[in-house]
């Protein structure tokens, strides 16, 4: 058992502790291994009739955006399914709820409403201490640049570190700390010829979707404008003629990019990645001005790596995987709908080819 997999199961029992000591003593329960590696547990309350669930556990929950990406896996996985977590912040706790996905965590929170079965909801509870930064170049902007590649080109994992760091658009000793902290938690493999593999890949998607809302996006954001123009499309054919013949280079993120991907969400809103020069170009448009609650959010183009390589009209878009974590940012009934037909079309047969 390596280490990764001692934290799970230590983790797991103390949430298994907490859910006994919340449905009482005299109630059986018990964990046992899955018949596949779509989840982590197989939970048996005996209850009467009994409740199985389906185990996932977090040793780290800290964005409304993983909470919803969690969310889609779970419903993906049908059937029950509960969380069992370090620490289940509230705005995480109220979204798992809304979704009737039940949880437990480390320091006594739990809910599970399944009549019935059982009803409890047990909240409130916090750490005494507060939560340590995550240690690592990981979740940092550069280790998900790093990751943001990898997993939209899967292909590449087997190339030189130096090709790596040039293309996620990073510097030599990031790439370098970030592969080893791949290695650490086993979702990079050795493979023949001191090369790399993709170890399991479920993991570093949410890692990446957590550390989007957190650190990547933060990073990225331009500002928040409005423009005169009403409808996403004559934004965007605006931004299209004003760049036509510029230089700089430019992508389509969130609803605008999802409506073409899928031609099922009708967005309200524009979300445009850009490189110094396209910003350039567009701070000199007449009909665009500062507003923090306006139409149209700029983010810097962290690298070519952002834009997909697959050919969509009439705009250039981002990659799937940026446009998922867009939509989860925005949060919507409407928009997580939509993630998760770009999950299931664009990015989980590009898991599976790197598997």
């Amino acid at each position: 058992m390596d280490i990764k997999e001692n934290e799970v199961a230590a983790l797991a029992e103390t949430c298994l502790r907490n859910l006994k000591r919340a449905l009482g003593p005299g109630l059986p329960m018990r964990l046992d291994q899955p018949a596949n590696d779509r989840h982590d547990f197989d939970l048996h309350i005996g209850t009467k009739p009994p409740l199985n669930l389906l185990v996932e556990t977090k040793l780290r929950t800290t964005t409304r955006n993983q909470a919803l990406h969690i969310i889609l896996q779970l419903k993906a996985l049908g059937g029950d399914a509960i969380v069992f977590a370090d620490w289940v912040p509230e705005p995480i706790a109220d979204e798992f709820r809304k979704a009737g996905v039940f949880f437990a965590d480390a320091h006594g929170n739990v809910f599970i409403r399944k009549p019935p079965h059982v009803i409890v909801d047990i909240r409130g509870k916090k750490p005494e201490h507060p939560v340590k930064a995550e240690p690592g170049r990981l979740i940092e902007a550069g280790g998900l640049k790093v990751a943001h590649y990898l997993l939209t080109h899967p292909d590449a994992v087997g190339d030189p570190l130096r090709t790596i760091a040039e293309r996620a658009g990073v510097g030599l000793a990031t790439a370098h700390a970030v592969t080893r902290e791949l290695e650490r938690k086993q979702w990079l493999l050795p493979a023949a010829g001191g090369k790399h593999r993709f170890g399991e890949l479920k993991g570093l998607v949410e890692l990446f979707v957590r550390g989007y809302a957190l650190k990547l996006r933060p990073a990225c954001v331009l500002g928040r404008y409005r423009h005169q123009k009403k409808t996403p499309y004559e934004i965007l054919e605006g931004f299209a003629q004003r760049l036509a013949d510029a230089p700089g280079h430019w992508a389509v993120t969130g609803g605008m990019a999802a409506k073409q991907l899928t031609q099922y969400l009708e967005p309200d809103t524009v979300e445009v990645f850009v490189d110094d020069q396209a910003m350039a170009k567009l701070k000199a448009e007449p009909m665009l001005r500062d507003d923090a609650n306006g139409n149209v959010t700029i983010l810097h183009l962290f690298g070519a790596a952002a834009i997909t390589d697959k050919p969509q009209m009439p705009w250039p878009l981002a990659t799937p995987l940026l446009v998922y974590a867009e939509l989860l940012e925005a949060g919507g009934a409407r928009e997580m709908e939509t993630a998760k037909m770009i999950y299931d079309r664009f990015l989980e047969p590009e898991l599976a080819h790197g598997k």
